[in-house]
């Protein structure tokens, strides 16, 4: 019972803990400059300021907003390329777009994103037929009725034939990676 307690503790204190931005004493010496413009170059909105202003106020630090701003405005220019819209898409993160709206690079950056989430897509299907042929294949094994193992063969070449398109149309779709 009292590892259950200890455990339910720790876990209360490691989720709580998470909830901060940044620590006291990492509050006490930031380069607000230098912590704006590495949000933006990981493509963090710009509101993560009020994150820090909340906890590192919890301290008696004010952060610079000007310069958080300020730095946040040369990271984002950074975040907002082709290139990390494809990597952002690939990894199926849509949401990152809206950070970058307004931004000089945006266009490049939502369209190599949206080609990157169409990839992710493809993937993602690519895998759930690969899991329903495998579910498939142990189904089939474990048959004995000829009828149903028709059936499941059948099911299994339709699956087969959608995964050679799928193929298809991914390395289609690759071509459009920056």
């Amino acid at each position: 019972m009292r590892k259950l307690v200890f455990l339910g503790l720790l876990l209360a204190v490691t989720w709580l803990s998470g909830c901060e931005s940044m620590s006291e004493s990492e509050c006490k010496i930031a380069d607000w400059g230098r912590v704006g413009s590495n949000d933006g170059a990981r493509g963090e909105p710009e509101g993560r300021l009020a994150d820090y202003t909340e906890d590192c106020g919890k301290t008696g630090v004010v952060p610079n907003a000007r310069a958080y701003r300020e730095g946040w405005d040369i990271g984002i220019q950074r975040f907002c390329t082709a290139t990390n819209g494809w990597r952002e898409g690939l990894a199926g993160h849509s949401g990152k777009d809206q950070v970058c709206k307004g931004q000089a690079g945006y266009e490049r950056f939502s369209r190599s994103l949206n080609a990157g989430l169409q990839v992710y897509r493809t993937n993602e299907r690519i895998r759930s037929n690969t899991q329903e042929i495998n579910r498939l294949q142990k189904k089939l094994e474990e048959s004995k009725n000829d009828d149903e193992k028709r059936q499941i063969r059948h099911t299994m070449n339709n699956i087969d034939h959608d995964q050679f398109r799928l193929r298809s149309l991914l390395g289609q779709q690759q071509l459009l990676a920056p």
